[in-house]
């Protein structure tokens, strides 16, 4: 059966299934064993192959991503861990990184763990890419229905983290996808909702494993300037764009990507396996996050590709304040993001996400 897809209007669905649930929609559950115990989770069936886990309980991060049953995410040896594990000291953030299709990093600092100065606070300790992905969302909500675009679903919810004398940042999430398709939109706003400044770090982790992640699997983006900053990086920089199986004692690496964008000021990046004849997309605007990084690790078990867009580099809070790159959000002032993720299948897909890169490099934006 070759690219089955669910009717598209709302008469023949009437006519064909009984129930919505019976081809797509959303379903709420709380997880119940192990160290996941109590996360409360969101399956996505789009209808159209891709199916996807919101987890509300972890930061509205998304654990498990399948196309026709294919893995698409990378699960990390940790697994989905609930937020009473969390230890923000160092590098104990890594005993709860399930990385899955998306982890936020952030959203005080992202990237290794340091001390800062807080005006009221003085020295304050910061964890390996902060706290957000271990803070359980409120006000939750799911909705699926008919609109005017077909038949919609959306999952969101909000996280705060603030302190004492200190910040007030929240973010609200909202997760929406169409019946039939292969793909999913992702808008953030973060805002400041406290009365003083304070700076504002983000990225986003969103990690692509075995089998689209495999030997002969390539990136494909419109990069005008590539560099690395670790000796080992620098050593790879020759075949950063290209996957080789996974092997023993392999150490990551990591590539910063200045991008074009297009017309609209959007850009694509992709992971394309044409072996599979698959590729795994982001699509996001430059402006809203002017960072991107390309996460790369070919070691034995812990086999992933990972897509890093945000509005900095993992590199710390007090290295980016010393780069005087670091964004401040004013009181009430908001930052937002759009994106979407998704899959593109078969020759026709595949050639069209090629020629769309092109002409992102021919475009005013990349001039």
């Amino acid at each position: 059966m070759e690219n089955w897809k669910p009717e598209p209007d709302r008469r023949s669905c009437i006519s064909y299934y009984g129930n919505m649930a019976q081809v797509g929609g959303l379903r709420r559950c709380i997880l119940s064993e192990g160290k996941a115990t109590g996360v409360e989770a969101v399956d996505v069936n789009t209808g159209g192959g891709l199916e996807f886990t919101v987890l509300p309980g972890r930061g509205m991060d998304i654990a498990g991503c399948r196309y026709r049953g294919v893995p698409v995410s990378y699960i990390s040896k940790a697994g989905i861990t609930a937020p009473a594990y969390h230890d923000p000291r160092q590098s104990q953030w890594l005993k709860s990184f399930f990385a899955g299709m998306l982890t936020t990093c952030g959203i005080s600092n992202a990237g290794p763990d340091c001390t800062d100065t807080h005006p009221v606070l003085g020295e304050v300790l910061y964890g390996l890419h902060g706290d957000i992905s271990n803070t359980a969302a409120d006000q939750v909500g799911t909705w699926e229905d008919w609109t005017s675009q077909g038949y919609q679903m959306k999952v969101t919810g909000r996280m705060s983290e603030g302190r004492l004398h200190g910040e007030h940042l929240t973010l609200r999430r909202t997760i929406e996808a169409g019946l039939g398709e292969k793909c999913f939109r992702i808008r953030d706003e973060y805002q400041n909702a406290g009365s003083t400044p304070d700076p504002l770090m983000f990225f986003y982790h969103i990690n692509i494993g075995y089998p689209i992640l495999d030997k002969g699997a390539h990136l494909l983006a419109p990069s005008v300037h590539v560099w690395a900053e670790t000796e080992v990086s620098k050593q790879g920089m020759e075949r950063y764009q290209v996957c080789d199986r996974p092997k023993a004692g392999v150490t990551e690496q990591q590539f910063f990507h200045e991008l074009c964008p297009d017309r609209q000021g959007r850009t694509t990046v992709a992971l394309v396996n044409d072996k599979l004849q698959l590729a795994f997309y982001l699509t996001f605007y430059p402006a809203q996050m002017p960072c991107f990084a390309q996460w790369k690790v070919e070691r034995e078990g812990e086999y992933v590709f990972a897509f890093e867009p945000g509005n900095c580099h993992p590199i710390g809070r007090k290295e980016q304040r010393q780069q005087g790159k670091l964004e401040v959000l004013e009181p009430m002032q908001t930052h937002v993001v759009e994106m979407e993720l998704g899959i593109l299948d078969g020759v026709e897909e595949l050639q069209r996400l090629h020629k769309r890169v092109e002409n992102i490099m021919l475009s005013e934006g990349c001039k």
